[in-house]
């Protein structure tokens, strides 16, 4: 099936007919919502390389974008209740976070806990321009792979020395003078049945 207005080489030119657009253009979303994201960064190392959570951030991000039709870009605000709704664990949040930053995807005014404020954090998407109609910055188109894999791979040197700390901490709950009780005599003693 050809789609397209044939060029001069009888190929398609790449522009939709207006029977083809409707059928596969935005109209056949007729009555749904949707959103545009750029191939040029569905395609890059940050969008490639985010995380489960940080994917779910993004996602719900952009839903929020679009429930405000586009214009509060800059005033988006996600609390960690919604976000664990969504469906992003929630001791991983701070961590997408951190990375949806990184990867230049987002730029986060932190509220809540991390300022002692009781306020929501608020968050501009970087490809899409904001509430004041400035251009998109695309932080994210300065981010390469080797870049990320070098955060990355700082990151986990770091995640690695704080789960050794926990594991020291703990280990020294245990002191010298605690004893260990096989399971079966600890379950006799709990039905009266120990010495």
């Amino acid at each position: 099936m050809n789609l397209g207005k044939p060029n001069a080489t009888g190929r398609s030119s790449g522009k939709f007919m207006a029977k083809e657009k409707k059928r596969f253009g935005p109209g056949c979303l007729k009555g749904l919502p949707w959103q545009w994201v750029p191939i040029e960064l569905l395609a890059s190392p940050a969008w490639r390389s985010m995380s489960v959570n940080c994917r779910k951030l993004m996602d719900f991000l952009i839903i929020e974008h679009n429930s405000h039709a586009g214009l509060e870009n800059g005033h988006l605000m996600a609390t960690y209740n919604q976000l664990t709704a969504y469906g992003l664990t929630r001791r991983k949040i701070r961590e997408a976070i951190d990375q949806a930053k990184f990867l230049g995807l987002i730029r986060h005014e932190p509220g809540g806990r991390w300022k002692g404020q009781n306020c929501p954090s608020v968050y501009t998407l970087t490809f899409y321009p904001d509430h004041e109609g400035t251009a998109p910055t695309n932080e994210w188109k300065g981010k390469s792979e080797e870049y990320i894999k070098g955060w990355k791979d700082g990151r986990s040197e770091t995640q690695k020395r704080v789960n050794r700390r926990e594991i020291e901490k703990q280990k020294s709950q245990f002191t010298s003078d605690t004893k260990v009780v096989p399971l079966r005599e600890l379950s006799q003693s709990k039905n009266g049945k120990g010495k």
